[in-house]
């Protein structure tokens, strides 16, 4: 057994340039395009909104803050789990990943609330 990874980021301002790296409507470095097809959206935004950074404004705008959001304030944190490339293999092939998927949105839900989780995408695509 590998070991886990929870990486947290802020995100200031705009989130445009990360989600399009997210939704892969740029090419980054370190992705196969060949299985970007695989990539699974796991929480869908909700209707009339259309990418990550409508979902972030969206969830800003519907969550009864009573003061302004400066423009260099955290909007939203990125979260990214993950584990070894070994272990992720083990849990792929072992036909566990989709339970590795709600687990992890589950905990998300329960440790930052289901109306915080704005999207959570399932990357196939990446290199090693």
């Amino acid at each position: 057994m590998g070991y886990a990874v929870l990486h947290l980021q802020k995100a200031k301002g705009n989130d445009a340039p990360m989600s399009a790296h997210i939704e892969r409507t740029i090419d980054p470095h370190n992705v196969d395009k060949t299985r970007t097809h695989l990539n699974k959206e796991l929480i869908h935004f909700p209707e009339g909104v259309n990418s990550r950074t409508e979902a972030i404004q969206h969830r800003i705008e519907n969550a009864d803050i009573k003061r302004k959001i400066s423009k260099d304030q955290v909007r939203a944190i990125r979260i990214m789990l993950s584990g070894t490339h070994e272990d992720m293999k083990d849990i792929e092939e072992s036909g566990n990943l989709d339970n590795w998927c709600t687990d992890n949105i589950d905990w998300l839900k329960q440790t930052y609330g289901e109306k915080n989780l704005v999207s959570a995408v399932l990357h196939m695509d990446c290199i090693i």
